[in-house]
């Protein structure tokens, strides 16, 4: 019985390995399809990849001379960044301007007193004000640690606080003010007045702080000045050219430790008529002489003419400007301030006082000028640190304003970022200069010339990919040595797959002669072509012709670029984007040529989609064709095991009937 089987669950006739050997010549055209689908899936990919080179290439062009070109950027470069830095924006002017920084805006910085370590804020509601802005907030007493901590929350950003220990057995309340300008001074409120006097951050304002109006009371004429014109207006001392006065202080001021004399000057300029000589005189009438008739006879007399001194008009009248014209009368003396600026509308003056200088008795103006007319109001004298009634004990920094001259003309602002006084340039003031700084404003030369490094890295990029596509020569890869290992290797794989394609080819030749072609700048013939601002092929070098130069990349004379974009920085840009009909659209230049032509390719429903598109389809059809094979050859294996099932029990009944038969035969032989 060693030779039993079972039809189609075992055989001796190993018809298994029959029908595996039969299934694979079925299999074939499967594998076939196959691999054609793994083909058209890695010619996708690779149309894929062609339509991102492409797709980074005209971004990159685009940028070159779209509304945001990179020709249009601005650098502000400031001469001492220690004290002023600047940026520019696409708006500033190319100009050099002249920066004074007076003095940088600060906030309010308070320091407390020494406090012992168990130094306890009692329970209160706590106030402050900033500027325009208060808040407030419940405190149930604690540390000074966590007063800090909660003041900070609460504050909404407005204040800064914190504990320092300055010493192992003691601490301080830091309190600072996060804005910047004289109007954002802090001010405590509620209990947190208490609490500022208790631990020494505020302290009791010394007296003495007055405001001068001018009125006929306090407006004197100097014994012996010409008397002028000048008049009181709306608060203000108006004095016509070639006037004097005194602004009289009564009682005199004794000047306090940390005071300040403030006072608003105008000038306004006069119109100055032409000096027009006047017409020489025509000197002394001589009566006329007369003479003798007799009969028809006369005998006229001879007139005299007497010889006139020569005559030369009178000199032009003396004009006179000198903004040298502030003094105060100190202690019967006269003290000069600092000259004013000669230019027209308000400037604030700012006298620090000394205390101990004697007193003030008044301030004077004399208005030398023939053709101004000077206005003083707003005179006061007061603590710029003073907080009402109170005043800072521990001042590291009080809220200040920031004063800067930009071309001798002054400006004051609340904050260091200053941004609308030079047009599209932000000044960010850093600390006060003895010296004003040339602030130059320049094209951003530096990102033009990366913008178009990129745009001809990204052209390199498309030709070197087009180049491996089309060709099956390995030098082709070989000869881009910025390649690593791992790219090399998949550079290998794809060399040739779209070889014979010749919209690749038509692609690269086009691309070249665009590249190549010559375009209107203002400057004409001198600047036409990319080659005359150091982009080319540059295939020979030393006489000798290099195969590599011949594929079609770019190279760039750094030095041929930066001696362009320095002297003909706008006719670069026309290079690259032109308006030539002057409706304010760019339609010339080899950027806007690039992204013409390749618009078409990458634009949805364009011709790299479309490709991508038809191996979709191709995909689609052969993946069906796998599905029927694959349903086909099921069938066919199904068919095959049952065919060979029947030959296999048709065979063992042969068998079996044979061993009957030879049982037979053996039992009528016994």
């Amino acid at each position: 019985m060693s030779d039993f089987s079972i039809p189609g669950v075992s055989s001796k006739y190993n018809t298994d390995k029959m029908i595996e050997d039969l299934m694979k010549l079925e299999r074939v055209p499967l594998t076939r399809a196959e691999e054609r689908i793994e083909t058209f899936e890695l010619q996708k990919r690779n149309w894929q990849e062609i339509n991102r080179g492409l797709a980074r290439v005209q971004d990159s062009a685009k940028k070159l001379f779209g509304f945001e070109n990179p020709f249009m950027e601005r650098l502000a470069v400031s001469g001492d960044e220690s004290i002023l830095g600047a940026s520019a924006s696409r708006e500033a002017v190319e100009e050099t301007r002249s920066v004074l920084v007076k003095k940088v805006a600060r906030a309010d910085r308070f320091l407390s007193d020494s406090l012992d370590n168990d130094f306890r804020v009692a329970k209160g509601i706590y106030g402050f004000s900033i500027g325009d802005r208060e808040f407030s907030f419940s405190y149930n007493g604690g540390t000074l640690a966590d007063f800090a901590a909660t003041l900070q929350r609460r504050s909404n950003g407005l204040l800064r606080s914190s504990v320092v220990k300055n010493t192992p057995s003691t601490q301080v309340l830091m309190i600072e003010g996060t804005r910047t300008g004289s109007s954002n001074t802090i001010s405590f409120l509620e209990d947190s007045r208490r609490l500022a006097l208790d631990a020494g951050i505020l302290k009791q304002a010394a007296a003495g702080s007055r405001t001068v109006e001018p009125t006929p009371e306090t407006v004197k004429t100097p014994a012996g000045a010409v008397s002028g014109s000048a008049a009181i207006s709306e608060g203000k001392l108006v004095l016509e050219p070639q006037t004097r006065r005194e602004l009289q202080f009564s009682p005199p001021i004794r000047p306090e430790a940390g005071f300040m004399l403030e006072f608003t000057v105008e000038i306004e300029k006069l119109p100055e008529d032409e000096y027009v000589p006047p017409e020489p005189p025509s000197g002394p009438a001589s009566p006329d002489p007369g003479g003798v008739t007799l009969d028809d006879v006369t005998v006229r007399n001879f007139g005299t003419n007497p010889a006139l001194p020569s005559w030369s008009p009178p000199p032009p009248p003396v004009k006179t400007l000198d903004m040298n014209i502030l003094s105060l009368r100190q202690s019967g003396s006269s003290v000069r301030l600092p000259p004013l600026r000669d230019q027209e509308g308000t400037q604030t003056v700012q006298v620090p006082l000394e205390p101990g200088s004697g007193s003030i008795q008044a301030l004077i103006v004399d208005n030398i000028n023939t053709h101004r007319r000077v206005s003083v109001s707003a005179v006061r004298f007061y603590d710029p640190d003073s907080r009402g009634d109170l005043e800072p004990k521990n001042p590291v920094a009080t809220a200040s304003d920031a004063v800067i001259e930009v071309d001798g003309i002054e400006v004051i602002r609340e904050s260091n970022e200053i941004d609308d006084v030079i047009q599209g340039v932000t000044l960010d003031l850093r600390r006060p200069g003895d010296q004003a700084i040339d602030l130059e404003i320049t094209p951003d030369r530096k990102t033009a010339k990366d913008s178009i490094i990129e745009f001809v890295g990204y052209y390199n990029q498309l030709i070197s990919q087009i180049n491996i596509y089309t060709s099956r020569d390995e030098t082709v890869v070989n000869e881009l040595d910025y390649l690593s290992d791992d790219e090399r290797e998949q550079a290998l794989e794809k060399l040739g797959l779209f070889q014979g394609e010749t919209s690749l080819t038509q692609m690269k030749n086009r691309l070249q002669r665009i590249m190549m072609d010559p375009y209107t700048t203002r400057s004409g013939s001198e600047l036409a072509l990319l080659a005359q601002i150091g982009i080319s092929t540059n295939s020979r070098t030393g006489g000798a012709l290099r195969a590599s130069r011949l594929r079609g990349y770019l190279e760039i004379d750094e030095a041929a670029l930066d001696k362009a974009l320095e002297s003909r920085l706008e006719s670069v840009k026309d290079l690259f984007g032109y308006d030539s009909d002057g409706d304010l659209i760019v339609d010339q230049g080899a950027a806007v040529s690039i992204d013409n032509y390749i618009r078409p390719y990458v634009q949805t429903g364009g011709i790299i989609a479309y490709k991508t598109s038809a191996i979709d389809g191709q995909i689609d059809r052969t993946n069906r064709e796998i599905v029927n094979l694959e349903r086909s050859l099921e069938r066919k294996e199904q068919q095959l095991r049952r065919e060979y099932g029947m030959m296999e029990g048709a065979l063992q009944q042969l068998e079996d009937n044979s061993r009957s038969l030879e049982s037979f035969n053996n039992r009528n032989q016994d």
